[in-house]
Parts: structure tokens; C-alpha cells; sequence
């Protein structure tokens, strides 16, 4: 379900200690020294997908304090790839990873256990992206799904100017990496339509698309038989931001529960301009003119023409507030499709569902207990250099080639003295 995530905390009054591992540029101009922060990158211990770490420095109260952030490619970061994704179901296993892989990484740039403990109880989520596919008949009933999302955002776009419209712009692109849609909307949120097997086939060299096109190399032989079938499927991204999470008690990690992202993700799903019918609150209508414009306009009469402006005007508030369509718009009016049909047929709960063969592929109930303990034992490496006991020759090898690459490559050179040793 995760596909990304950004988190952002407190380490504390600014040291020197903390650029130890931590990049910050210095430009000195005119006697004077200006400090900038630029990204480090540290490659996943499981997977060697690249997450991205910050350090800002901000002034509080005449104080510099250091915050972290991080961006984290979850589902890269923890199983090797983001082809496909379970749903909802399997959060809290991708939470209990995360927290993990977080304190991991806290420890490797040299923050303390008080420090670690401090940010995991009280870094702010900054955004979060979830991921689902809409499977279609055909690559050429996908490219015509695409053409309708793209012709109903770029409508929205049209109106963007009115307060009640959700969305700021509609961005398509046919590039080499085929037909993708990055829509933008006014709350901070984001859209993302896109196929997945064309980024994949058109995958280039370079940090950005180590990040969002990730296949590690244990992986590629397992998920290269099921790339055919996302030639014909939709992927769905909701970049969602934290205006949007707080609104709905999303704070902090312990806060992302399914029911309240869920609701986030409702929230973001109706600003795109896909209110579906079954959300109408028909009671909000009763007694009022509103529900028999509504009515007339559902019948196809074009109401604007035919009822006076001053109800057009009054019933449109009405409707709007009961979750129901514009009846306003004439920019959508012109295309030849039903936006509601469009929001369900993309909508989350009409989802492509992982195959049950395939749910050892992904992050999900049968593979989290394993990531867990490699976590687990990974962290008590990484802070306290203890190296696990193995029944199993070739296990401990493996581990061993995993974690004393990470600690090789992040310096980490005490860590490797005591594994040797």
C-alpha cells in the first residue's frame, strides 16, 4: 500500500557532531558563510534501494535546532522493488518495518538511543503515497482509461480559478516513458497516474531512477514473469500531504492507522472531482428545491438554461455540500463520459487485487516477520555491533554480505572490527 514516505523531527541544538555523516554545503561570500543543506544518500541495508536523508538547520527562538528528514521508498526500501503492492490490509506490518528501518538509519548518522527514541516518538509525517493499479481489458483500454482521467482533470483545470474546485493543475506528459498524468492539487496533495511497465522498460541510470523504478537483483528473476500483466493496468499514486493528513489526526507514525488514512485518502479522492453517487446525502436535499434540480439534471436537462440563475446558484450550493455533482460545470458537460463512472471504476475499492502466489513478492503478512527480524537483529548490529548466531552456513553468510556492505559503505568501520573480530 505504501509506497513512499516523508518524516521530518527534531535532533536537537545544532552540533558539529551532526554533520559527521550528514552532507551540509558551506558557500563563503563576502566574509560571510552561508550553510546549505543537500541530500545523503543511504542505500537500504535489505534492499540497496536509495533513501534520501536531510539535515535543516532552522532558528527557533534565537536557537539553531537541527530537524532530520527523511524520505523512505517503503516498499523498495523493505522488499526490493514497487511493482506491485497488497492493500490496506498490510499497513501495520509496513509501519512495524518502518519504524525499524528508521531507528536504523537514525543510528547509522550518529544519533543517540535518547535521540532515536525522541524523533520516532515525535517526527511529523510530511507525506505519505499510496499505491493501487486499475486493471483493464487491453494496453489500449488502458491508454483510453488514462485519456479520460487526463481529459477530466485538465477540465477541473480549466475552473481551477473558482474556490470550490479541488484541483490547481493537470500536467500530462508522453515521453519516452510513455502516457504519465502528475496532477496538483490546491490542499498540497498530488496525482499520479501512470503505467508501470513503461517507466520500467524505460528505466535510466542515475539516483532518481534508482528511486522510483527499483528492482533489486534478488528480485528481478521472482517479478520479471509478472511485468506482462501491468501493460494493461493503470497505477494510481495519492500523494498525500500533511495539511490533508492532519486534518484527519495524522500526525505522527503511530497515527497512521487504515481508518484514518483511509479517510485521507477519501478527501484527496473528492477534490480530484470523483464524488461518487453513493455519498450523496440525499437527507441534506429534503426539503428544498435542490433535490428536484438535481433530479432534472441527472435526467440529462441542461438546468442552467431552463431554471432561473438565482436557483441555479442556490441548489448548485446545496448539492455541492451533499457531496453532489456540479451541475454548474459546463466544462465537463462536453466530454463524453460520466466522471462518477470514472472515479469508480479508478477508486481504491475497485482495486486490482494482489493473486494470492504473489503475496511473497510484496510486504505483506507472510513476509513482514522476516523483515522484522532482519531489522531487528540489524539495529542491535548497527547500535551495539552484535552479530546474530545462525544454524544455517549459507544464512549467516548472506546476512553478513548484506549488513557488512551497509557498514562498509557507511563508514561504519568499528562495526566491522567487531563482526570480523
Amino acid at each position: 500500500m505504501l509506497d513512499k514516505i516523508i518524516i521530518k523531527g527534531l535532533w536537537g541544538p545544532f552540533q558539529d557532531r551532526h554533520l559527521t555523516r550528514l552532507t551540509q554545503i558551506s558557500i563563503s561570500r563576502f566574509l560571510r558563510s552561508k550553510s546549505k543543506e543537500t541530500t545523503t544518500y543511504i542505500n537500504s541495508p535489505l534492499t540497496g534501494a536509495q533513501i534520501e536523508v536531510k539535515y535543516v538547520v532552522q532558528t527557533v527562538a534565537g536557537v539553531r535546532i537541527g530537524y532530520v528528514e527523511v524520505t523512505i521508498p517503503v516498499a523498495s526500501a523493505l522488499i526490493g522493488h514497487n511493482c506491485f503492492h497488497a492493500g490496506m490490509e498490510v499497513l501495520r506490518f509496513e509501519l512495524q518495518c518502518l519504524e525499524l528501518l528508521v531507528r536504523i538509519i537514525l543510528a547509522t548518522i550518529g544519533m543517540t538511543d535518547g535521540e532515536i527514541e525522541r524523533y520516532v516518538d515525535h517526527a511529523l509525517v510530511i507525506m505519505v503515497e499510496c499505491t493501487w493499479d486499475t486493471a483493464t481489458a487491453s494496453p489500449n483500454a488502458r491508454l483510453a482509461l488514462q485519456a479520460r482521467t487526463e481529459a477530466h482533470t485538465k477540465a477541473l483545470r480549466n475552473l481551477s480559478a473558482r474556490h470550490d474546485i479541488g484541483v490547481e493543475d493537470s500536467d500530462p506528459r508522453d515521453t519516452k516513458s510513455g502516457v504519465s498524468l502528475l496532477v496538483s492539487l490546491k490542499a498540497g496533495d498530488a496525482f499520479r497516474q501512470y503505467c508501470k511497465a513503461d517507466w520500467m522498460r524505460a528505466k535510466k541510470r542515475g539516483r532518481k531512477a534508482n528511486h522510483d523504478n527499483f528492482l533489486s537483483d534478488t528480485m528481478k528473476p521472482a517479478i520479471m514473469p509478472f511485468m506482462p500483466m501491468l501493460e494493461s493496468h493503470a497505477r494510481n499514486e495519492l500523494l498525500v500531504g500533511a495539511k490533508t493528513l492532519n486534518a484527519f489526526g495524522i500526525r505522527y507514525l503511530r497515527d497512521l492507522t487504515p481508518h484514518a488514512l483511509e479517510h485521507a485518502m477519501v478527501s484527496v479522492w473528492r477534490a480530484l472531482g470523483f464524488r461518487r453517487r453513493a455519498e450523496l446525502n440525499t437527507a441534506a436535499l429534503e426539503g428544498s428545491t435542490a433535490l428536484d434540480t438535481l433530479k432534472r439534471f441527472e435526467a440529462g436537462e441542461d438546468v442552467v438554461a431552463t431554471l432561473p440563475g438565482y436557483r441555479v446558484s442556490r441548489d448548485r450550493l446545496v448539492i455541492l455540500e451533499a457531496h453532489g455533482p456540479d451541475i454548474a460545470d459546463t466544462q465537463r458537460k462536453q466530454l463524453r463520459f460520466k466522471a462518477a463512472n470514472l472515479g469508480r471504476q479508478l477508486q481504491y475499492p475497485r482495486r486490482w487485487r494482489l493473486p494470492d502466489q504473489m503475496r511473497d513478492l510484496v510486504v505483506s503478512e507472510r513476509t513482514a516477520p522476516a523483515i522484522i527480524e532482519e531489522l531487528q537483529q540489524g539495529l542491535a548490529f548497527v547500535t551495539d555491533g552484535v552479530v546474530p548466531d545462525f544454524d544455517d552456513e549459507g544464512q549467516m553468510q548472506a546476512w553478513r554480505g548484506r549488513w557488512m556492505l551497509f557498514a562498509q559503505a557507511e563508514r561504519l568501520t568499528a562495526l566491522q572490527a567487531r563482526a570480523i573480530g
